[in-house]
């Protein structure tokens, strides 16, 4: 791989570690927010809900910049888009794509599967049973909920 494409990619890298910074700090601001309102006892599931998924998305952000750092250390060691299975090169077109994987198409299918089609944590954003309560909702009706809630409380 030129050292040109390296570049690119490793520009890619530190722009999205820069997004993700400060969409963190945007969501523990918010979710402070959320600890300091006082709210009705009948709220207090809502509340506590948003803050589970305040905190996971948080931690989603976080885990992402520990694999672009991962990534950005290979690079600095040399062995940025070589696989960490199978030790053949990573495909361009996967890390133009992926910049941060560590595993080429076909490791990473075996992974997968051998990981029980576990999928990766941060897509699991909040449990189904919760998940389905707000499944059906429109942006409106969420938008409508939320002017409820914060007018109730101001």
């Amino acid at each position: 791989m030129s050292m040109k494409i390296i570049l690119k990619l490793k520009e890619l890298l530190l722009k999205r570690k820069r997004e993700i910074f400060k969409q963190i700090t945007h969501l523990e601001m918010g979710r402070n927010a959320q600890k300091e309102r006082v709210i009705e006892l009948g709220d207090a599931a809502q509340k506590e809900d948003l803050i589970r998924l305040l905190d996971h998305l948080i931690e989603r952000g976080k885990e992402e910049i520990r694999e672009i750092n991962l990534a950005l250390e290979r690079m600095a060691a040399g062995k940025y888009g070589k696989c960490e299975i199978c030790e053949k090169r990573i495909e361009s077109k996967r890390l133009k794509v992926l910049p941060a994987t560590r595993f080429c198409c076909k490791c990473a299918l075996n992974y997968e599967k051998a990981q029980g089609l576990r999928k990766h944590p941060r897509d699991e954003i909040i449990d189904d049973e919760l998940l389905d309560e707000y499944r059906n909702l429109l942006d409106e009706d969420i938008i409508r909920g939320m002017t409820t809630l914060h007018n109730y409380h101001t």
